[in-house]
């Protein structure tokens, strides 16, 4: 497997790198230019950053998978995947960096060190607590005040893999998705989320099997635990629609909950399902969001046949008044709808979109400013596209140098903030849209300096 995603990786850089426009571009001179006596020379731009890490073949040694900031806007919760020389070892850690200027505060670690990528985090309403989950298909619950991890909930038998996390605004519940298509939901019964009980367990969405799962050697070279991981895998890649819950969001009133995916939704195909708050098992829907992939103006070539790409959302966000819902979609969209009456206001789509290359359009991850006037989204066109919420109207797109995984906007609504492939957290200002500072993990080969602390 190690072996199977390095490949990949290469292949990625090489297919980047033929697509770049650098390639078009004229040689540099061979000499060097002197300006004339009475020009004054040009200032040099100021490095924000480090170039973006790699390694000897050239190809990220690192990604950023998810961000969080603290409510207060002091602390930034972000996860990362990052390799040693030749990938040959990997670590897996939730860094934490001060808001407001980049710089690594401490990392929040459990003793699974080499465990899977953590690709959900979420603070408390109270700035008090940090819940991230991952691919090792726990979900882990800290003290923040305290530095102190509260709590595993573990899911190594399936369900498995963790796909999103979310407070709800009273901090008495805990939503967490999953790549078992269900919807968890669990309740504080302590003073703190060392204690906790599960309330609401409900499928959302499931996956259309392609074919069954070869069956693993009996004897070889892999450990138990290597080849029940990689028995996980098989399952996934066999899916046809993979039924992952990818987003929930609580709306800020305590009214609803919204939760959506990638697969077929149970009972309705298709749509971002939005029920009552707190739910009950039985809890039905108080509406069905349909919109992705409906009125898109390409289509995806299946067989001799052209269709409308799938419907499937990777990510939701809402605003801060609970007036809005964003989702972002598989159908190179973004959908603003209004939650007063669960209707779509705006289609949000960038012009920017390479029209031959269709992954490029997917979108993983949107956010929504503070004061609700700007929408933002990032994916796999490596930039983030921002429009204004009013009036549909794009204002920017905002470069990275590869496929971006999450992004999200400051408390203070005064930053917009990406993460991804390229191994930088990137930071811009909101308005001018001038970039600020920018952080890159570095591989610590010291275990104490993962020490977590206690976050004020």
């Amino acid at each position: 497997m190690k072996v199977a995603k390095f490949a990949f990786a290469a292949l990625f850089t090489i297919l980047n790198f033929a697509f770049s426009p650098q390639l078009n571009s004229a040689p540099p001179p061979k000499g060097e230019v002197v300006p004339p006596p009475h020009a004054k020379p040009v200032p040099k731009a100021p490095i924000i950053a480090p170039p973006a890490p790699q390694l000897e073949e050239g190809i990220p040694v690192g990604e950023f998978f998810a961000l969080a900031f603290s409510p207060n806007g002091r602390y930034l919760a972000v996860s990362a995947r990052w390799s040693a020389r030749f990938g040959a070892h990997e670590q897996r850690t939730v860094n934490i960096v001060d808001g407001r200027t980049g710089k690594l505060v401490c990392y929040y670690l459990p003793n699974f060190f080499y465990e899977g990528i953590q690709v959900a985090l979420a603070f408390s309403p109270d700035n008090r607590f940090l819940a991230t989950g991952g691919l090792d298909s726990r979900v882990y619950l800290w003290d923040t005040r305290e530095a102190k991890l509260l709590r595993i909930l573990n899911f190594t038998a399936p369900p498995g893999p963790v796909e999103t996390i979310a407070f709800s605004p009273d901090d008495n519940y805990l939503a967490i998705g999953g790549r078992d298509g269900h919807l968890r939901i669990y309740k504080r019964t302590g003073k703190d989320w060392s204690q906790l009980s599960l309330v609401f367990n409900r499928q959302i969405v499931k996956g259309e099997l392609i074919e069954p799962t070869p069956r693993l050697p009996e004897k070889g070279i892999l450990s138990p635990k290597e080849r029940q991981q990689l028995a996980q895998i098989l399952d996934t890649l066999r899916l046809k629609s993979p039924p992952f819950v990818k987003a929930v969001a609580f709306d800020p009133k305590g009214r609803w909950i919204a939760v959506a995916g990638t697969g077929e939704v149970i009972g309705e195909k298709e749509g971002i399902l939005v029920l009552p708050f707190p739910p009950q098992q039985k809890s039905r829907y108080i509406a069905v969001l349909k919109g992705h992939a409906k009125d898109v103006t390409w289509k995806v070539k299946v067989g001799t046949e052209l269709k409308p790409p799938v419907p499937w959302v990777n990510d939701i966000a809402v605003s801060r008044d609970g007036r809005y819902l964003a989702s972002a979609g598989w159908d190179g969209t973004v959908r603003v709808w209004d939650m007063a009456n669960f209707r779509q206001v705006r289609k949000l789509e960038s012009p920017k979109t390479p029209l031959g290359r269709i992954a490029t359009r997917i979108y993983n991850a949107c956010a929504i400013s503070t004061d609700s006037r700007y929408v933002a989204a990032g994916g796999f066109g490596n930039r983030v596209d921002v429009w204004e919420l009013a009036t549909g109207k794009l204002v920017t797109s905002l470069h990275t140098d590869n496929i971006v995984e999450a992004t999200s906007f400051s408390p203070d609504g005064r930053m917009l903030v990406a993460a991804g492939w390229d191994g930088f957290v990137r930071t811009w200002q909101v308005g001018s849209w001038r970039p600020l500072w920018r952080y890159t993990h570095t591989f610590i080969e010291e275990r104490d300096a993962f020490k977590p602390k206690p976050l004020k």
